[in-house]
């Protein structure tokens, strides 16, 4: 394997921290930026003028501008029953808006405000060893973008120019909508990555200025599931606060827990980095003893391995099987270009590479999805995606 992801991610934190200051992505001339930006353009820091906000319309059926622009059919939620929404939105491969349905001042009809988040990322992940190629095989992220080092695309970003920047955005977007017929008033903050994990401080940091300012935010933070040791350590250095996450689970933010693999081949080979499965739980227990509603992600799993892994999962965590959702893996501009210099590398037609890849990974999804729904029957009674899953508890059976 290319890296260990927890020294890694140790050796990652000193160049993603600067005088209270992250790393961050400036998407202005990124592959990603370009995919992400069709619907809304990319966003300033409104100190600096450079474009480290992007936001990603999660179910493109019940919004006016992504709808067009990507051609599917458009449903308008002001039309629609709260029971019809609610059964559209579950149905999606991205049902984040849903997670918040028992926030304050969460309505159905206000769905939109909650599927386009601002999104700003840590300029390193701990599965990236800074080459070309490094990383997950499927990652949406520009490898310069992942790699931690400063430099060009790249810039430091503040926790009250990052807030000041996503009110003042937040503003712009609303007459956007409006001009549509749509009322939009964006509520959600994502921190992505990267690995945010290794910046919890300056998260921290972010929510107390919203706090301070009593403004209407959620919060959404991503983790690839391979920090608990990273995080432990850095309250033993004092890099964080103590209990920094329970301080931060006092705050409105659902966790995105991003399960990379089903056994430690499959996980290992996801992310091309030496990590382990039991890191994986201990990081998902961390964040459930701190008092976080998780959502676990689930990409490219081992159809082989599959039911033994919800089994032993739901052993550990109760009903923890019925908040998975498997996430379609879809060819864009970065990991296209990461699979094709890694073809180059070893003397492969980079079509041939990349179309094979993405063979399988469609055979894994939908021979997982089958896995999923007939496991989660006979066990649960329920069928994949039959529930909402922030109407199922999640309860600890050994911490």
């Amino acid at each position: 394997m290319k890296t260990d992801a927890v020294k890694r991610a140790l050796e990652l934190r000193d160049s993603l921290i600067k005088d209270g200051k992250i790393l961050v992505v400036d998407f202005s001339d990124t592959l990603q930026g370009k995919d992400t930006s069709k619907v809304v353009d990319l966003m300033p820091n409104l100190a600096t003028g450079e474009y480290v906000f992007r936001a990603k319309v999660n179910i493109k059926h019940i919004d006016p501008i992504a709808a067009g622009t990507y051609g599917v059919d458009y449903s308008d939620v002001s039309k629609m029953t709260d029971a019809d929404i609610e059964d559209l939105v579950k149905r999606q491969e991205f049902d984040f808006p849903l997670w918040y349905k028992y926030e304050d001042g969460f309505e159905m009809k206000k769905v939109l405000d909650y599927n386009l988040p601002f999104i700003v990322q840590l300029a390193g992940c701990n599965f990236h060893d800074g080459s070309e190629t490094g990383g997950c095989w499927y990652c949406f992220v520009d490898n310069k973008s992942n790699n931690g080092m400063p430099g060009p695309g790249k810039t430091y970003l503040d926790p009250e120019d990052a807030v000041d920047s996503m009110l003042s955005a937040a503003e712009d977007i609303k007459k956007i909508y409006k001009e549509k017929g749509a009322d939009l008033d964006m509520k959600v903050f994502r921190f992505s990555g990267g690995e945010p994990t290794i910046a919890l401080d300056w998260l921290l940091a972010v929510w107390r200025c919203i706090e301070k300012d009593g403004l209407d935010f959620v919060g959404q933070l991503d983790s690839n599931l391979s920090t608990a040791p990273v995080v432990e350590r850095f309250e033993r250095k004092g890099f964080y606060e103590p209990n920094i996450l329970r301080k931060l689970a006092d705050y409105p933010i659902k966790v995105l827990t991003a399960l990379k693999g089903t056994d430690y081949y499959s996980l290992c080979s996801n992310v091309q980095s030496n990590t382990t499965m039991e890191i994986q739980k201990r990081s998902i227990k961390n964040f459930l003893n701190a008092g976080f509603d998780i959502y676990p992600q689930m990409y490219n799993p081992n159809p082989a391995t599959l039911r033994s892994f919800l089994e032993d999962m739901d052993a550990i965590i109760g009903n923890f099987s019925m908040r998975i959702h498997i996430g379609p893996l879809k060819v864009y501009g970065p990991n296209s270009q990461r699979l094709r210099l890694e073809a180059e590398s070893r003397g492969l037609s980079s079509k041939d590479f990349v179309r094979t890849h993405k063979e399988e990974w469609d055979s894994n999804y939908a021979q997982s999805c089958e896995i999923m729904d007939s496991y989660l029957r006979e066990r649960y009674g329920v069928g994949y995606k039959d529930s909402v899953r922030s109407d199922v508890p999640l309860v600890l059976n050994f911490k």
